[in-house]
């Protein structure tokens, strides 16, 4: 079956052109990559108001990878990742005291494609989000470029985004200080990128506490955590243990929203508060899902819980199977 839904056409629609690739030059690298063809990946036509918010998007994208880039210099913080490029800022180091785990270069690379940011609008828009709808996430620090990218697409076409923002990340993440997820939201908002969707912010890690740190990492997540709650004008969440994290996130979540429905929620990385500790996650595709259940244990995360609400979630984790499948790469 095929989860990421039917795309249902409207009229007004316009061919789309994305990171240089019409919709026959993405099908054409998608066969050459082992992708199937019968299911190609770039969305076929919007609205033309879409696709100029999708090209909007992309540049913005940039944008927010060059005003961290501007950031990173000037406070003498450079990523560690070799080969550098345009979009490089928005990769960490591999190893720092808030380094909750091993984490993939290469994916994290994948994930600072400017094109994420179009080819989100374009999905989203195909998922059925439209201006005024509310969209909910769970943000770790392992991708923040998904993590820009999502902001910044939901934004583009009106979307309101809720996030809850985590500080410690993988390998290659947003895992240094002054460059957490949680900083570069607030370095971004200053610049004007983009608009604040933090609705709270966790230390992150096991129980949404960094209990995966050594005692002074733990203590650095907290302390990182608290400043970027403070500048952003939003509560800390600081759980007593995983069921209390996930009903936390619940709760933040409710009350931002308010009576308004949520349409879609939106995990991006591995935090566990939003996958949940038991197995079932492990056999999810990436992207969109449908809102059923398929989680019913007890360690089950905020991601089951909507589902089995009935809201559709989106994934983004397995970063290069879904580059591949939606034409980025």
């Amino acid at each position: 079956m095929d989860n990421e839904g039917p795309f249902r056409p409207r009229v007004g629609l316009w061919p789309v052109r994305l990171g240089g690739l019409t919709l026959v030059a993405g099908v054409a690298l998608a066969v050459a990559l082992g992708v199937s063809a019968s299911r190609p990946s770039p969305v076929a036509r919007v609205p033309r108001e879409i696709a100029d918010r999708a090209r909007g998007a992309e540049m913005a994208m940039k944008r927010a990878a060059q005003v961290i880039g501007q950031a990173r210099e000037a406070e003498a913080v450079a990523s560690e990742a070799p080969g550098g490029g345009a979009m490089s800022s928005l990769v960490g180091a591999e190893l720092t005291p808030i380094t909750s785990t091993f984490g993939n270069l290469e994916a994290k690379r994948v994930a600072t494609n400017p094109a994420w940011a179009s080819v989100l609008v374009l999905r989203l828009y195909e998922a059925g989000l439209r201006r005024g709808d509310v969209a909910v996430a769970g943000l770790s620090g392992s991708f923040p470029g998904l993590n820009a990218a999502l902001v910044i697409a939901c934004q583009s076409i009106g979307v309101d985004v809720f996030a809850i923002s985590s500080v410690t990340a993988s390998s290659w993440g947003a895992n240094q200080p002054g460059f957490t997820w949680p900083e570069m939201e607030i370095r971004l908002v200053r610049a004007g990128v983009i608009r604040q969707a933090s609705i709270a912010v966790t230390a992150g890690g096991a129980g949404d506490r960094a209990l995966d740190l050594e005692p002074d990492g733990r203590a650095l997540a907290r302390q990182i955590a608290k400043a970027a709650s403070v500048a952003m004008r939003v509560p800390l969440l600081e759980p007593s243990d995983f069921e209390d994290a996930v009903a936390l996130r619940l709760l933040a979540y409710k009350r931002a929203s308010g009576t308004r429905p949520i349409q879609l929620y939106v995990n991006v990385g591995g935090t566990e508060a939003s996958l949940g500790r038991s197995a079932a996650v492990l056999h999810l595709k990436n992207g969109f899902l449908p809102g059923v259940p398929f989680d019913f244990s007890r360690d089950r995360g905020v991601m089951a819980r909507f589902a089995e609400r009935g809201v559709r979630v989106l994934t983004l984790l397995n970063v290069r199977d879904l580059a591949l499948r939606w034409g980025i790469l």
